[in-house]
């Protein structure tokens, strides 16, 4: 399996990226841990595709300019990014990297085959009192774990991180506190674009996925889609889909974008 780790330039932004396996180009967007624990879900995507996986500006050692107010403007390299990419490119995007992949997908479709959103964030739904997202900053640490796994032996065992790792999550926590605290792990403009979203889309779920309050959460994200949408529940994941079903996830993914080729 061909591998390859190097930092690109794109519109004067440095990207870390990673690129493993071989086949149709997919490009995979993380989530709020970046790729400390992305590993088995990218060797698995890498037996059906060619995976691009960069690190989001703020993640790793892609730098976070001034330039990067919000998700939205984050969008914007990625833009660049898959037009430089031979297409057309399956796109996924995981929690916080789903809520950037629709963003992404709402300004411009051309070089995306298809999109999966594993477990979005970015829409707030909803009563106006009501959350949609557990708040991760008031909830205690035993509440937040279980909110995102829906087992905890499948939970990452912190302890056994090395120093290295420690920095590099504490790095990925203060991104998403950049990105996400305020508003909080939404956008108040997506909801009027996603209709703007018109290629063939898979939504992943976990059935124990307890960081989404909202009954019906998932339903919700594909019925404002524009083109045709499809819900998947895998039924003992919780939010960290990919962390914690990372073949089933693969295949699944694999098996859309062949149907939808």
């Amino acid at each position: 399996m061909s591998e390859s780790e190097d930092i690109v330039v794109i519109a004067g932004a440095e990207l870390e990226r990673r690129t493993l396996g071989c086949g149709p180009p997919l490009l995979f967007l993380h989530g709020e841990d970046g790729h400390l624990f992305t590993e088995p879900v990218l060797r698995e995507l890498a037996g059906h595709f060619e995976v691009t996986a960069p690190s989001h500006p703020g993640w790793g050692r892609s730098p976070r300019s001034q330039r990067y107010r919000d998700i939205d403007d984050v969008a914007y390299t990625y833009l660049d990014l898959l037009e430089s990419m031979e297409g057309p490119v399956t796109l996924v995007g995981v929690s916080l990297g789903g809520w950037l992949a629709c963003e992404i997908a709402t300004k411009c479709e051309h070089n995306i085959a298809a999109l999966v959103l594993v477990a979005p964030v970015g829409l707030r739904v909803g009563e106006p009192r009501t959350r949609t997202f557990l708040d991760i900053y008031a909830a205690p640490p035993q509440a937040l774990s279980a909110s995102l796994y829906g087992d905890e032996a499948r939970r990452p065992d912190l302890t056994a991180l090395t120093d290295e790792q420690f920095g590099y999550l504490a790095r990925a926590q203060e991104a998403v506190a950049h990105y996400a605290w305020e508003p909080y792990f939404h956008s108040p403009t997506l909801a009027d674009r996603l209709r703007r979203i018109t290629v063939p889309t898979l939504v992943v779920g976990g059935g124990r996925d307890r960081f989404l309050l909202v009954e019906g959460y998932l339903e919700e994200f594909a019925s404002r889609l524009g083109g045709e949408a499809r819900v998947l529940t895998i039924p003992d994941a919780g939010h960290r889909v990919e962390e914690e079903a990372p073949a089933e996830l693969a295949r699944a993914i694999a098996g859309f974008a062949r149907r939808t080729a």
